[in-house]
């Protein structure tokens, strides 16, 4: 990402240096200092939801919607129409992610491969091509460090990753003049595993077209209309095997991102208002937090 300046050619790398650090730096802060909204509540779910995409148990009514309408690219204006709706749900065993897409064109691609555990392998997702205008939904949750945690992709076909991401130390980042994605570890080989009988589960359901028939991704000549997703994550799993689960109060941060590939250009739009035109991992401070409650 370029930054804008009006400095000369002999100060200008300088100072690109200087903004882009400060403007880490700052994404980096504790989220106190930052005047950080209250925490939203995530209400406690009685009813174990069935993960099957369809969003109509009670706890995804009585949930919060979360608005993914904020550009990364702040030269762009909020849509009237949120691309993507999230909402989040607990108990003591999971964590419960769902979400619906609006768009008129799904495209969800794999790679091919799986990864997860030996018996809940699930196929991958492809995470960026934009000249194949890639659409995708991606999850990013720290609960408890803004310098590793997780970033989960899902897509309109059921592909999902799960990537524990590690940023670089606050000393090492005093010497990175530009912070990007190659400065990001993804540990790919690290998935998010089951929880013994507590198994990750994941669903999509395509919406209707107006035709009624259900949208169809990868078909770029009629008009889709969007799709439901929902994912079940073991709470364990999230915290790396920690003994113990969230009780009521904790609070986390989470990010919901949605990926849509229009004319081979890649949009991007987030949960988060006013964050540094960075990569989102380098904002996790001020990602929005989420507090537990009954």
């Amino acid at each position: 990402m370029e930054l804008e300046t009006t400095a000369t050619a002999t100060t200008r790398a300088p100072m690109e240096r200087a903004i882009s650090r400060l403007a880490f730096i700052l994404a980096c802060l504790p989220a106190v200092l930052l005047a950080a909204p209250k925490p939203a509540p995530i209400h406690r779910t009685a009813t174990v939801p069935i993960i099957d995409g369809r969003l109509n148990e009670a706890c995804w009514k009585k949930a919060q919607p979360i608005r993914v309408v904020h550009p990364h690219d702040q030269t762009r204006k909020p849509p009237a129409t949120p691309p993507m709706i999230a909402k989040v749900a607990w108990d003591a065993d999971y964590l419960y992610l769902a979400y619906e897409v609006t768009d008129a064109n799904l495209v969800a691609l794999g790679t091919g491969r799986e990864a997860g555990p030996p018996k809940n392998r699930r196929p991958q997702a492809v995470e960026y091509a934009p000249k194949k205008d890639l659409d995708l939904v991606e999850f990013f949750i720290a609960v408890d460090s803004h310098r590793v945690f997780w970033e989960i992709h899902h897509n309109a076909a059921n592909h999902l990753n799960t990537l524990w991401i590690e940023l670089p130390t606050a000393a090492q980042l005093e010497k990175i003049p530009k912070p990007g994605y190659s400065h990001i570890t993804f540990h790919r080989n690290r998935h998010l595993p089951d929880d013994g009988p507590r198994t990750l589960q994941r669903a999509i359901r395509l919406k209707p077209k107006p035709n009624g028939q259900p949208s169809t991704p990868n078909q770029p000549n009629d008009r889709d209309t969007g799709y439901t997703g929902e994912l079940r994550l073991p709470w364990r799993s999230l915290l790396l095997g920690r003994k113990t689960t969230p009780a009521i109060g904790t609070i986390f941060s989470l990010l919901a991102v949605q990926l849509n590939g229009v004319q081979e250009r890649a949009i991007y739009h987030s949960s988060g208002d006013g964050l540094p035109n960075l990569m989102y991992h380098y904002s996790a401070a001020q990602w929005p937090t989420f507090q537990l409650t009954d």
